[in-house]
């Protein structure tokens, strides 16, 4: 409390943020007429000059207009406030901006036509090696107050979080943000940043939906029927591929088996081992090995290769670039088997593309030609309309761009051709038995078994397919 005269009374407030002013009533007090209107009688003090000792104490947010008010008015016994310091503006706390879904909901594709894919759930954080995983964003400054005597009233600062990360994660030289260190899954585990270059499941199912990762994935149960696989490493199946589709990069191992379905099945550049294949489409990089391959397409830019008790392959198409090896092949039922090797799955593939094309162009090409005649005819004698003139021309400009495209195709095939007529190696190995209805391809020779053969190699030489010793 300050005391500026006997009758004015100066109080601050305990947290220092207001002043107070009490005008004390004392006895025969009254203006004095011929002095300044500005000056008290009682004290013979200006109302200026009390100011001015009052602005001395109270420095910081003094209401003067106020206060002469009450010095003029004389306002006795009334406490009033007068003056009111400034709060601190207390810094914001920095935080972690995360370039990634925190918590992934499995929240099913809406379509273009508005139908749900509740296959498409996006369960999965890809993440490439260099992306920013996660910024520091820096604390805000706060700003300091002041009691209304002066006195600095510090801010508190705002916290600055710590970027916390572990595994395939760094970093950055200036403390500011985390980066991957490999291509996986991004997810935050104990509030660590961590990038998992493996993604597990139990089940590929309707529970997680289709799998999309640009690293390895591991599946400790099934891939079940509609539902696919797609990465940039490789996959591990502990259970069943049961309709499903798996796409990748690296190698394929399937414990249990692969029921197809007669769909496209596996399409990997890398290797496929699995129990059994039966009724699928596989497209294999290098080697598919197996136990047995039933009623299947199987294609290989290597070695095909049956192992185990049955060693068996039966029914479908078998196509090697290298070697298939087998313990039995084809049945006592004559089932339709075919095998061929040496020949690049995929030069024989286009071989037969462009082979189908060209006899689609050859016969849209003589239904435009036999067109041509009969409009010739009626040209001859002059009875082409209008309508049939602009479809004479027409077909002209139709017919000379089906020949300049089969002239193309017939270049492309000729040279695929080229490709497998001039391959000679490749061989099948048989172990036990081959049956009658095995068709055997090497390069562009064929040789279809008529008799049960036992422990032989198929081979070409001079161009023909010849029988050897196991």
């Amino acid at each position: 409390m300050y005391k500026i005269s006997p009758n004015i009374l100066i109080e601050i407030s305990k947290d220092g943020l207001k002043g107070y002013i009490t005008l004390l009533e004392v006895e025969n007090q009254e203006l004095d007429s011929n002095r300044d209107t500005n000056n008290l009688k009682s004290n013979k003090k200006p109302i200026s000059k009390i100011i001015e000792e009052i602005r001395e104490i109270l420095k910081i947010g003094l209401k003067e207009k106020e206060l002469r008010l009450i010095l003029s008015n004389q306002y006795y016994n009334n406490k009033v406030c007068i003056a009111e310091g400034i709060l601190p503006v207390n810094g914001k706390d920095g935080y972690i901006k995360y370039n990634f879904d925190l918590e992934k909901k499995l929240v099913p594709k809406i379509l273009d036509d508005g139908t749900v894919n509740y296959r498409e759930l996006n369960i999965v954080n890809n993440v490439n090696k260099g992306d920013i995983l996660a910024e520091l964003i820096p604390p805000k400054e706060g700003k300091s107050g002041y009691k209304v005597t002066g006195q600095v009233i510090p801010y508190k600062k705002g916290k600055t979080p710590v970027l916390r990360y572990g595994k395939n994660v760094r970093l950055l030289d200036n403390g500011l943000a985390l980066v991957a260190n490999k291509d996986g899954l991004v997810k935050l585990k104990d509030r660590r940043v961590i990038v998992l270059d493996v993604f597990e499941v139990d089940n590929v199912d309707n529970k997680v939906g289709n799998i999309y990762f640009n690293g390895t994935v591991l599946v400790r149960g099934s891939v079940l029927n509609g539902f696919q696989v797609k990465a940039d490493g490789d996959v591990s199946v502990k259970g069943v591929i049961e309709g499903g589709y798996i796409e990748n990069t690296g190698d394929i191992v399937v414990r249990q088996g692969i029921q197809g379905y007669n769909r496209l099945t596996i399409k990997t550049n890398g290797s496929v081992t699995t129990k059994f294949i039966e009724n699928a489409i596989i497209n294999s990089g290098r080697n598919v090995t197996a136990e047995a391959i039933m009623h299947s397409h199987v294609f290989s830019k290597d070695n095909i290769v049956l192992i185990g008790r049955r060693g068996l392959i039966v029914g479908g198409i078998c196509r090697a670039g290298k070697e298939i090896h087998a313990k039995t092949i084809g049945s006592s039922m004559a089932t339709k088997t075919i095998l061929e090797v040496g020949i690049d799955p995929e030069i024989k593939e286009k071989n037969e593309m462009l082979k189908k094309s060209i006899s689609e162009i050859e016969d849209n090409l003589d239904k435009v030609i036999k067109s041509l005649n009969l409009l010739d005819k009626l040209k001859k004698v002059n009875r082409l309309d209008e309508n049939k003139s602009q479809l004479y021309f027409k077909l002209l400009r139709t017919k000379n761009s089906l020949l300049d495209e089969l002239s193309q195709l017939n270049e492309k095939y000729q040279i695929t051709k080229d490709k497998i007529d001039n391959l000679t190696k490749g061989r099948i190995k048989v172990i036990d038995t081959i049956y009658p209805g095995v068709r055997i391809v090497i390069g562009n020779s064929t040789m279809t078994i008529r008799d049960e053969m036992k422990k032989c190699t198929f081979y070409r030489d001079e161009g023909e397919i010849r029988v050897g010793p196991y």
